[in-house]
């Protein structure tokens, strides 16, 4: 089975790296409010995703490429970009 993907579809695990181009976003309050709006209808999906990740073993996690210390910087964009450029790094 092959692991690669294509860069479409794999955009969805580092939004913040995908080449695609963004629609453009609202400025100023606007964009705050878009930003509020969007934390929250997220917030569910990312307790799910911590939980998940917390019910892992350090061994798990340690496979993954993350430490338990890791986890509650996992929705850090900052953190996503610099794991993926150490994981290229690597490869």
């Amino acid at each position: 089975m092959n692991a690669h993907f294509a860069k479409p579809d794999g955009s969805f695990a580092l939004p913040g790296l995908s080449s695609e181009p963004r629609a453009r976003r609202p400025a100023g309050v606007g964009a705050k409010l878009v930003a509020a709006v969007r934390w929250f209808a997220e917030l569910p999906r990312r307790q799910a995703v911590l939980e998940e990740l917390s019910a892992l073993s350090d061994r798990e996690l340690s496979d993954i490429g993350l430490s338990r210390g890791d986890l509650p910087r996992v929705f850090d964009p900052a953190f996503a970009k610099a794991r993926y450029k150490a994981s290229r790094a690597g490869a």
